[in-house]
């Protein structure tokens, strides 16, 4: 909206926003009807929010606003298996490590090798999910311009239907007006 359709629509908008009910996912603005936003998402009652947090998670609008406090089970695994492997390799080094020196100097070495890869490690695996949900997005993205694309080319072929079946009435309208 420019400047000049908001002073000609002011009292709408002052009714949309003096009671807000809704509020936009993407862009942050708040209304009181959900059609004059992008990705509306309900604004859950102040009750809900006076409540301890973990009563906060009982209400329904209120809880898909909460941080998520835990990993998935499949995250998590996956996390065990990574730490895992860097505890295998890092026995490994230790190994090689004490061959070749002595056990005190061995011991800070290897802990501090071992915290590093750890480390190494859970940011790799962040990275990884990072992408993966960046990919699922993108999924759900293209189904739902595939989706869209469907719609519209059933729409063209119902038009091109009507569009044969005018010019046929209008014939058959004008033969019988002759005869």
């Amino acid at each position: 909206m420019n400047r000049k359709q908001i002073a000609e629509n002011l009292g709408d908008i002052h009714r949309l926003v003096v009671e807000p009910k809704f509020v936009c996912r993407s862009c942050a603005r708040s209304s009181a009807d959900n059609a004059s936003l992008c990705k509306p998402a309900a604004i859950p009652p102040q009750a809900c929010q006076n409540k301890p947090l973990a009563e906060q998670k009982g209400c329904g609008l209120l809880a898909e606003a909460l941080p998520p406090t835990q990993r998935t089970e499949q995250q998590t695994q996956a996390v065990r298996r990574v730490v895992e492997k860097v505890k295998q390799k890092a026995q490994l080094q230790k190994v090689a490590i004490a061959e070749k020196s002595t056990e005190a100097i061995e011991l800070n070495t290897l802990d501090l090798s071992d915290e590093k890869a750890v480390k190494k490690a859970n940011k790799a695996l962040k990275k990884q999910f990072k992408q993966q949900k960046k990919l699922l997005k993108l999924a759900k993205k293209q189904n739902k311009l595939l989706k869209r694309q469907k719609k519209l080319e059933a729409s063209i072929e119902y038009s091109k239907e009507l569009a044969a079946l005018i010019p046929e009435a209008r014939s058959a309208q004008n033969q019988s007006s002759i005869h």
